[in-house]
């Protein structure tokens, strides 16, 4: 019976995290609300920015608060929060309306609600946390495969805010009556875990490795949040065949989850970041070759940097648990977490200057090679430190 309840929550949050992960989809919605709005590149990215920033502050007060008794109650306020920022955003209002709904109240939901099956998984897989971690996040990732495609079919034959409203429905016919069913079910289970006791290590390197993410999701995000318009706008591939490549990112984004969970809980940190960043560098160097060149090349280029961003989504969580144990786990990871809010700041606000300002790409990739050698550097103390 256990067993059954585990897996339930596995499928469950899998589908909450398929629905969450539509935030990745803004890239569709960026042209068309510059459209909309007569804004450019910097202005189109604030919503994306403000909610991707509200996502991690979010979660890092939420996880000051987590327990079993409040499990059930973040959800539901949560996906309550999803609901009404894709609604308001549906309203045919102001810019600075829609940056409110879709950044701080789809942010702030989506904070509230990722943190939860990523602290069950850690209660309930112990030794295989990392990757059921990534299982779980693989919906998250993935989403755009789906999200993508669907709206922009709904633009196209619609309009922008009915496709806003399409979401915001979705969300409380779909994500609302799933998140009671599994949050309850688990709920007793979690009072008897809640008192295991803490084995875990103090973690020494937590501000090299927060310095780690805030640079890997700058890169990931400012890169991500760039696929549609670098691909259509500035390198002039068509949209049709743009669309379908965000699908290969997303899946390209989710199947990094699990791949690089598995490889956290096989070789620990140090082998599975200089995996990623290793990625990173072919990615660069090829959209700096490449510059628009060839599809293919954008197509692998950019699929690289959303595995990425899916393989630090992956590694956070089991560094977190590897140096704090499971019963500070989430206090810890929603304090790690700001850096993603602090990367969605940074690479929104970089991309939409350089874009905006130098109108080419080469900026781009210069700049993020500069990151990785910095991240190469904190990497290579963070090894001489755990020697020592």
């Amino acid at each position: 019976m256990d067993k059954q309840r585990h897996i339930l929550m596995i499928v469950s949050s899998f589908v909450m995290m398929l629905l969450m992960g539509s935030v990745y989809s803004y890239s569709i919605f960026r042209y068309h609300i510059e459209e909309y709005y007569q804004i450019g590149t910097f202005l189109s990215g604030i919503p994306y920015m403000i909610s991707l920033f509200f996502y991690a502050l979010s979660m890092m007060i939420s996880g000051r608060f987590i327990n079993p008794s409040r499990l059930r109650s973040f959800v539901f306020i949560g996906t309550l929060l999803i609901s009404v920022g894709w609604l308001i955003s549906a309203l045919p209002t102001s810019f600075l309306v829609f940056t409110l709904a879709y950044g701080v109240f789809i942010g702030t939901g989506v904070g509230m609600v990722y943190g939860i099956p990523i602290y069950m998984a850690q209660k309930l897989y112990p030794k295989k946390s990392g990757l059921m971690t990534g299982i779980i996040l693989l919906g998250f990732g993935m989403s755009p495969l789906l999200t993508a495609p669907i709206a922009s079919a709904l633009i196209s034959q619609t309009s922008l805010h009915t496709t806003f409203l399409f979401f915001g429905i979705l969300f409380v016919v779909i994500q609302l009556p799933l998140s009671y069913i599994f949050i309850l079910k688990e709920y007793h289970e979690f009072q008897s875990l809640s008192k295991e006791p803490f084995t875990g290590e103090v973690m020494k390197p937590f501000k090299r490795v927060y310095a780690m993410f805030v640079i890997a999701t700058t890169i990931g995000l400012m890169m991500i949040g760039l696929s549609y318009q670098i691909g259509v706008v500035n390198y002039g591939f068509e949209a049709r065949e743009v669309t379908l490549s965000l699908s290969f990112f997303a899946l390209m984004n989710g199947i990094a989850r699990p791949i690089f969970g598995k490889l956290m809980d096989k070789y620990g940190f140090y082998f599975s970041v200089v995996c990623s960043l290793s990625l990173l560098v072919v990615a660069s160097v090829i959209g700096l070759v490449n510059q628009g060149q060839h599809v293919y090349l954008y197509v692998i280029s950019f699929g690289l940097f959303w595995f990425n961003l899916g393989a630090w989504l992956a590694i956070v969580p089991s560094t977190i648990k590897e140096f704090y144990g499971v019963k500070q786990y989430s206090r810890k990871y929603g304090i790690m977490f700001t850096a993603y809010g602090v990367g969605s700041l940074l690479g929104t606000s970089i991309a939409g200057m350089i874009i905006d300002v130098l109108a080419s790409t080469v900026f781009l990739y210069v700049l993020i090679l500069f990151f990785l050698c910095v991240s190469f550097y904190i990497l290579h103390h963070i090894k001489k430190t755990q020697k020592k």
